[in-house]
């Protein structure tokens, strides 16, 4: 049996081709029997995310959990980005391009861009504010 993995991006789309305004269906087709979580968590950063690319105020972040697989879809520069989880010493790290929001538990939850860059990384530290599934 293949567990499917769907999510639906609102806002500008995932592609470069999407129209603003028009949301994108993305569907992996994950192998073997395998359950799907999502939940959403409300996030608000301070002034440095705003500088990165979120929204000024709270902001929904998504988690999606399954088949080993972790992914997080973020709000940045008016687009939804899609994370995927990579390895971390500790908390739960995620990456996509020059991004990295990294939840280090008890050392909070940041962005970070240019993670890699000669020049040095810039970082926002945020904080959620409310949950829902």
């Amino acid at each position: 049996m293949n567990s499917i993995l769907k999510f639906v991006a609102i806002g500008a789309g995932l592609w470069s081709g999407a129209v603003a305004g028009e949301a994108t269906d993305l569907t992996i087709h994950l192998a073997g029997d395998a359950s799907v979580s999502r939940h959403v968590v409300q996030f608000q950063c301070d002034s440095a995310g705003v500088q990165l690319g979120l929204p000024a105020g709270a902001f929904p972040v998504e988690y999606f959990d399954g088949a080993g697989n972790s992914l997080v879809i973020l709000p940045i520069g008016g687009r939804s980005i899609i994370f995927s989880n990579v390895i971390s010493a500790s908390g739960a790290r995620y990456a996509s391009g020059r991004y990295v929001w990294w939840d280090a538990g008890s050392r909070g939850v940041h962005l970070y861009s240019d993670f890699d860059s000669l020049d040095g990384k810039k970082q926002a530290t945020c904080h959620s504010v409310r949950t829902s599934k």
